[in-house]
């Protein structure tokens, strides 16, 4: 299975990112990969054309709504996701561009600033690339790139060195201090994404929707306690996937 490599493209309010993410999306894409994007939004703007079907099911109660045709898929979900939920949406892709999120740590980064001063600020260990389109004047900082908008160098810098989304629990089984320490590992060639829990393990708890951090020694125990009672079981003692779903009753609960 290929897993999907993850870049975010920062910048302040009217630095040019849509452009940035236009262009690689459009350069990558000419390459043959599937390429998806996310992006982020800090406005409260409707999800859904006011009068149209969609938004009259919403408008009547609906929490989850979908429209289907024959050239694509539409679905709009009242509730928050991760980004990693949003990515794991998105179906099988080579890259995922996002535009936005500048506080996460849990992923390679392009950077683009209005001007000079900029870059410091929007700088965590993670960038990559640094995108000029304020016509000179950009250095390169940290060993990090400079590069034109009008190149291939940024989709070349991205297949390179982009890696797939760290799972962002900060749960330290990877063995760093949180997802960026292990990011900038990964940057320096000190440290591989696949000792990331979200990729060394397939196993996932999750409690009123949210994944809950649990470390390797934990995930094996709970691992055989449940596989312990499931093989005990007439007819599935080869199973190969367990999923476990209840609802907690009240009283104690």
């Amino acid at each position: 299975m290929t897993l999907t490599k993850a870049v975010s493209v920062v910048g302040y309010k009217n630095s040019g990112k849509t452009r940035v993410v236009e262009a690689l999306v459009k350069e990558l894409s000419d390459r043959g990969y599937r390429v998806g994007t996310l992006k982020h939004t800090a406005e409260d703007v409707l999800l859904d054309t006011p009068g149209k079907d969609t938004w009259r099911h919403r408008e009547a109660g609906s929490q989850a709504t979908a429209i289907l045709h024959g050239k694509g898929s539409a679905f709009f979900i009242d509730r928050y996701f991760t980004v990693n939920e949003a990515a794991s949406r998105l179906g099988s892709l080579d890259f995922v561009v996002l535009e936005g999120f500048k506080s996460l740590e849990t992923m390679a980064k392009i950077v683009v600033p209005r001007e000079a001063g900029e870059v410091e600020g929007l700088s965590n260990g993670l960038e990559v690339a640094i995108v000029d389109l304020v016509g000179g004047g950009l250095q390169s900082q940290g060993g990090v790139p400079v590069v034109p908008l009008e190149t291939g160098r940024l989709a070349d810098i991205v297949e390179a060195r982009a890696f797939p989304m760290l799972s962002g629990l900060g749960c330290h089984g990877c063995g760093y201090e949180d997802c960026l320490g292990h990011g900038r590992a990964i940057l320096a060639g000190e440290a591989s994404f696949e000792s990331c829990v979200g990729y060394a393990s397939s196993f996932t708890l999750r409690v009123n929707g949210e994944v809950v951090a649990l470390g390797p020694f934990v995930q094996d125990i709970t691992r055989n306690v449940v596989l312990g009672l499931v093989r005990s079981f007439k007819g599935v003692e080869a199973a190969s996937r367990v999923e476990l779903e209840f609802e907690v009753g009240g009283g104690d609960g």
